[in-house]
């Protein structure tokens, strides 16, 4: 299926009119992966992209192994700090500083991506006239091996919307685009991003990203399951989960987009439903509920009802 799928995306497309993509690969700590990810990025069925690596002062044998890459005809830049930035998303800056490319694409150190991946979500942004496409991700464990997810009828099918709406359905609530490896964009369109902005919210910045990206346009999906996520007790966002630090900066960031949407009734209780309940998780600690409370607790629809209106939003999404 795949192949068919490659041949219609660049039939209508001579190299001369390809446009290229920058990948930018951020690492820290994850010389266990590289291989692997580099790996699966030069395999690329895509012809037209180039790779800047940004190493955030690994302590593990990371530069070593990015080094057998650094020759490489498709690695633009290997840039390795000299002390640590302790801010992903000042890495996602740093990289995006170098990008030549008129799309781009954050592949995560930890992850892995099928061959396709960028040749479909660039067709899928030509096709749809979108600002960004991300595709469906299988989550794995550390090993690799796949952990079982279950998966609401829209996301088993490609499709397209406006990216005011998919904010609205699917970013304010669950950030359904939680992995930047999923994804690809329009470089042009992070000229609206306040990336020193972005840079503030530590634990949820991926999600005012996407939002300030899809602000600027439309929303493609493919259902094609085309990015593995890896999922392990080392990430950042766990320990921001424990404190609540993530659903703390998600009400900021709520504050600052939902004015612009003219959200109703019915969108704020499911919206305030899914952060109680995320608030209750067992990850979170008394802590981190305690500091989610203080925030989301200013709005007026947040509390127990919201979480049955939630609720009552699943059961249909799920239908």
């Amino acid at each position: 299926m795949h192949k068919s799928k490659k041949s219609c995306t660049f039939a209508h497309l001579s190299v001369r009119t390809m446009k290229k993509v920058t990948v930018i690969m951020p690492n820290y700590n994850h010389a266990r992966y590289l291989k692997e990810r580099m790996d699966s990025i030069l395999a690329q069925d895509y012809p037209e992209f180039e790779v800047v690596v940004i190493d955030d002062a690994s302590t593990d044998e990371s530069v070593a192994v990015l080094n057998e890459y650094a020759a490489h005809p498709r690695v633009k830049k290997l840039i390795v700090n000299e002390t640590n930035s302790g801010n992903t998303f000042v890495q996602w800056q740093r990289g995006l500083a170098e990008a030549d490319g008129e799309y781009i694409w954050i592949a995560e150190s930890d992850d892995v991506a099928e061959p396709t991946l960028l040749s479909r979500l660039v067709e899928a942004i030509e096709q749809k006239e979108a600002t960004l496409a991300f595709c469906h991700s299988r989550w794995i464990d550390n090993k690799g091996k796949p952990i079982s997810r279950s998966l609401d009828p829209i996301w088993k099918h490609d499709f397209s919307m406006a990216g005011a709406t998919f904010i609205r359905q699917y970013l304010l609530g669950y950030n359904t685009i939680c992995n930047a490896s999923a994804v690809v964009f329009k470089r042009e369109a992070l000229a609206a991003v306040d990336m020193y902005q972005v840079e503030q919210f530590t634990a949820s910045g991926d999600r005012l990203f996407w939002i300030q990206l899809a602000l600027q346009g439309r929303v493609a999906y493919v259902a094609d399951s085309l990015n593995k996520f890896r999922q392990h007790t080392d990430k950042v966002s766990g320990t921001a989960e424990a404190k609540g630090l993530n659903i703390v900066q998600d009400h900021t960031i709520y504050q600052l987009v939902a004015p612009l949407l003219n959200l109703t009734s019915g969108e704020k209780n499911r919206i305030c439903g899914y952060h109680w309940k995320a608030m209750h998780r067992d990850s979170v600690s008394e802590e981190g509920r305690i500091n989610a409370l203080q925030a989301w607790g200013v709005e007026p629809e947040f509390g127990r009802l919201s979480f049955l209106f939630y609720l009552l939003h699943r059961a249909k999404e799920k239908c």
